[in-house]
């Protein structure tokens, strides 16, 4: 029994000595993880209520857009996008907007948010669906060079073909056939084999054969 009990006074003598010479670093790295799951926490906690509000706002502009409501929608708008402008329901509200701005034939301010869309928003989706509306009002508007400007460069799959035909518009009304024939045919090649995808074919079809088919 001797015997054990001095084997154990050397272990709890090796413990003790262990210690002193690495507690103060363990009780530090504890306290740091402590902190660091912390704040963690307070941090996802932050990032729900902030997603939370801005679901809440983007809720008040959708159904502002419902009721009519021009000016509750463009006030929750506006503070959707002045508070919350990393989020993605700021993104929509302002495309929402933009849409009532052109039923109201208001595209100036649509353009502003259109716009605002594409410098803010951290969805690729998001962001080519507003080229694609500002590219259209600037169709309207007969800013045929602003509105291939905004058609230019990479774009997403789902996106493509919107891309292509509305680029062939463009070039249609600036009379140039050939290329906006190009176009068409590009169209064509990106459009997705789904319902929606069948009836824009359709419609690009129609547009290349009025331009002479093949």
């Amino acid at each position: 029994m001797a015997a054990y009990d001095l084997e154990e006074q050397e272990q709890l003598s090796a413990m003790k000595a262990w210690w002193e010479k690495y507690g103060n670093l363990i009780s530090t790295v504890v306290a740091v993880i402590a902190l660091a799951v912390l704040a963690w926490q307070a941090w996802s906690w932050y990032q729900r209520s902030q997603n939370d509000k801005a679901t809440a706002l983007y809720a008040e502009v959708f159904l502002a857009a419902q009721g009519g409501d021009s000016a509750k929608l463009q006030q929750a708008a506006n503070q959707l996008t002045n508070e919350y402008p990393g989020l993605l329901q700021a993104s929509l509200g302002a495309l929402l907007a933009a849409k009532v701005d052109v039923d109201k034939k208001d595209t100036k301010s649509a353009k502003v948010k259109l716009a605002w869309v594409m410098e803010h928003s951290k969805e690729v989706l998001v962001k080519d669906l507003a080229r694609l509306r500002l590219a259209t009002l600037l169709l309207d508007d007969k800013a045929y060079d602003e509105s291939l400007k905004q058609l230019e460069g990479g774009v997403t799959q789902e996106f493509a073909s919107r891309f292509a035909e509305l680029r062939g518009d463009v070039l249609l009304e600036q009379g140039k056939p050939d290329p906006a024939r190009q176009a068409y045919k590009q169209a064509l090649e990106k459009i997705p084999a789904t319902v929606e995808g069948g009836t824009l074919k359709n419609i690009v079809q129609t547009k290349l054969d009025e331009l002479g088919g093949n």
